[in-house]
């Protein structure tokens, strides 16, 4: 291994020891400290498949370091997904917080001082490769598609980073039942004064409702992803996937 100037170490290259490689992922400090004494941080699962307690709240916030931890291999995937999409975010917010207002500076297209001091470990021949690409015509052309993707959708997702996940804990903790996705939904889309403000949501909850009539007659059977949410949403999720109901999930 060879250290650059600021002491982080590079791997050199397998197949040519004089080619540097990549640089190495950036580890939170307590998760780094646990790999080095050898142990393992146990993260342990609810009867819904989602990670719980402060190690469960670490693996979703630092999941980019999941090698770290003891995981099920059956939530492989679902982990890496959540890799792909942390990385998205931290490029998102470093865009808006450092790039988007101070294109006229000269500094941003050389790496910025306070992204220095904030980020120590991007390298600038990283940052300049970043700034270029997100100011391309490329890009704007996958951003356009997006923001037109997210305009189509009727229904915002008001669930923050951790989705349904710590809302459904809580809620069990409270008071031992598992929530309904459609209770879950219903509550994620009401605002401070506990009313649905959007026309499309108040819909939605009359839609609700009536399913939830037709099924205590015997009129309407939920079953797995075909369930009173899906139906009053007019959305037949996809076999073996759960909208709105965070990661690792699993279909009932």
């Amino acid at each position: 291994m060879e250290h650059s100037k600021k002491g982080r170490a590079r791997r050199k290259n397998p197949s040519d020891p004089n080619v540097e490689g990549k640089r190495r992922a950036t580890i939170m400090k307590r998760v780094h400290m646990a790999r080095k004494r050898g142990e393992r941080i146990p993260v342990t699962f609810d009867e819904k498949g989602q990670p719980e307690g402060k190690h469960g709240d670490e693996l979703m916030s630092w999941i980019e370091t999941v090698t770290s931890f003891t995981v099920d291999e059956s939530f492989r995937t679902a982990c890496i997904n959540s890799c792909g999409e942390a990385a998205r975010n931290f490029k998102h917010d470093l865009y808006k917080t450092f790039v988007e207002g101070f294109l006229k500076e000269e500094s941003v297209w050389t790496r910025p001082q306070k992204v220095v001091d904030n980020y120590p470990n991007i390298e600038e021949e990283d940052w300049v490769k970043f700034v270029k690409y997100r100011t391309s015509s490329q890009f704007q052309q996958l951003s356009d598609r997006g923001s037109e993707i997210r305009t189509n959708n009727e229904y915002s997702s008001r669930g923050g980073r951790d989705g349904y996940r710590k809302l459904d804990q809580e809620k069990f903790k409270k008071n031992g039942k598992w929530k309904r996705r459609d209770g879950l939904w219903l509550e994620q889309q009401m605002g401070l004064d506990g009313e649905l403000k959007d026309p499309a949501c108040k819909k939605a909850s009359e839609l609700i409702m009536e399913y939830n009539t037709q099924e205590s007659q015997g009129t309407f059977e939920s079953v797995g992803t075909s369930d009173v949410l899906s139906h009053a949403l007019s959305r037949l999720k996809h076999k073996g996937r759960v909208r709105g109901q965070s990661k690792f999930i699993k279909p009932s």
